[in-house]
């Protein structure tokens, strides 16, 4: 227990301030997107790295790619792409990271891919590039979700602040039609082909 709480507090000495996330429009979201895919989470990796007197534990989470919206693979990658977010568990050590995106193998994402890397969490905004598929427990008709699992019913709810009170009750008033999967692509292709045509 105290190894796990000297690395917390060591790590969380670290600059995370890039937690504090504002909202992107789709616009916004759509053209700081290098990528946008769907795809099946594979596998998930954790790892403690540690670099002179640095540690930190990195999430390496790889997709099956089942369609890109727009831009591309990074060369020599064929139906598959891993991603590495800061932050998880090994052993008994855990990062946790504010605003991180948590995923689980098998589950069906729609990730927009941040094109300047280099970066804490490899997406858009963090949270706000990550659209989880789900099914209707009912129904079971797909529908698209947002990172926390409030069904996107428009582009427009993209900039709104996720779990904020406005939004679920937004979000309460329209749930008989979120998004399904095929309307939210659709959407994204046109903004992508919108944002470079003059």
């Amino acid at each position: 227990m105290a190894r796990t709480l000297l690395l917390f507090f060591a790590l969380a000495a670290a600059p995370l301030g890039a937690t504090s996330v504002t909202p992107p429009t789709f616009a916004q979201l759509t053209a700081r997107a290098r990528t946008i895919f769907r795809g099946e989470v594979a596998t998930i990796r954790t790892e403690l790295v540690t670099q002179a007197d640095n540690r930190a534990i990195f999430t390496y989470v790889t997709f099956r790619v089942r369609e890109i919206l727009k831009g591309t693979l990074p060369a020599g990658t064929d139906s598959t792409v891993t991603l590495e977010f800061l932050g998880g568990s090994v052993g008994e050590l855990t990062m946790d990271v504010v605003g991180m995106p948590r995923f689980s193998v098998g589950q069906t994402e729609l990730l927009f891919v941040d094109q300047t890397g280099g970066q804490i969490c490899p997406l858009v905004a963090m949270m706000f590039g990550r659209y989880r598929i789900q099914r209707h427990p009912t129904t079971g008709a797909e529908f698209v979700a947002r990172d926390n699992g409030a069904p996107l019913a428009s582009t427009d709810e993209i900039a709104l602040p996720l779990a904020s009170p406005a939004l679920e009750a937004q979000l309460a008033a329209r749930r008989a039609a979120p998004l399904t999967p095929a309307a939210f692509s659709a959407l994204i292709r046109q903004e992508a082909v919108r944002a470079v045509t003059p």
